[in-house]
């Protein structure tokens, strides 16, 4: 069943002008289906009115919870050849919170203009959003403004690691440092770019606070890595929840 993220105001759904156009002329939605429509993390039956003007009639509110327990912030390096957009639209099936892009000393990708990094955040968005329809998430992840790596380290949780394979002997894993990751808390996770973390960055991440794990013994491609880390955190939250 196809799901959309609009206000309801006066049991009707307000899609955007995108939403309306993939609605009507891509999936060619017609009068009387039920759909799903998202506002605000609540989730509800929805039915196709009419088709011009358009109108959709929300019904009651589903009890659904899709959403993990704690959050999990995403932070990885701009990639080439969009493996960026790749993490974005994994990553939020598997239930990242918020994405943090960044830029550092390794990073191959540029974007020093800030209306090259606001184009691409807005790139970022639409992926996200998609992804998160598709998945069924009741949340659209979140998507910082592409940051340097010192900005980055800046960014408070509850918990933060960095993936560092210099160190895979000497470190705990990812699966054992997220058994101390409580509900309601938030995860941040660092993911460096092609080229890995530069040593005098890692230094500075464990001034910051960060502990340094292992993602295991192979090394891993950026993009692996990072969806690698969000499965393991999803895996880690999900059997925490049944337990």
């Amino acid at each position: 069943m196809q799901r959309y993220f609009a206000p309801v105001v006066s049991s009707k759904a307000l899609l955007s002008e995108a939403d309306r156009h993939h609605l009507l002329d891509v999936m060619r939605t017609p009068v009387g289906a039920n759909i799903e429509i998202v506002d605000g993390g609540d989730i509800f039956s929805a039915k196709v009115v009419s088709k011009d003007p358009l109108e959709i009639a929300v019904g009651e509110k589903l009890s659904r919870e899709s959403e993990l327990p704690s959050s999990l912030l995403l932070a990885f390096a701009l990639l080439k050849h969009g493996n960026d957009e790749w993490i974005l639209e994994k990553g939020t099936e598997l239930g990242v919170a918020s994405f943090c892009p960044f830029i550092s000393s390794r990073t191959i990708v540029r974007v020093d203009e800030q209306e090259d990094q606001d184009k691409k955040r807005e790139r970022y968005l639409k992926i996200v959003k998609g992804a998160a329809e598709q998945s069924k998430r009741s949340l659209i992840p979140e998507v910082q403004p592409i940051r340097s790596f010192e900005e980055l380290l800046k960014t408070p949780a509850d918990v933060r690691l960095l993936a560092y394979e210099n160190f895979s002997d000497e470190v705990e894993t990812l699966p054992e440092a997220l058994k101390g990751v409580k509900p309601h808390q938030t995860c941040l996770v660092l993911i460096g770019p092609e080229g890995g973390f530069s040593p005098a960055e890692a230094e500075e991440a464990k001034g910051k606070g960060f502990t340094f794990v292992s993602l295991g013994r192979r090394i891993l491609r950026a993009e692996t890595a990072a969806i690698y880390a969000a499965s393991v955190f999803g895996y880690a939250l999900e059997a925490e929840r049944k337990a």
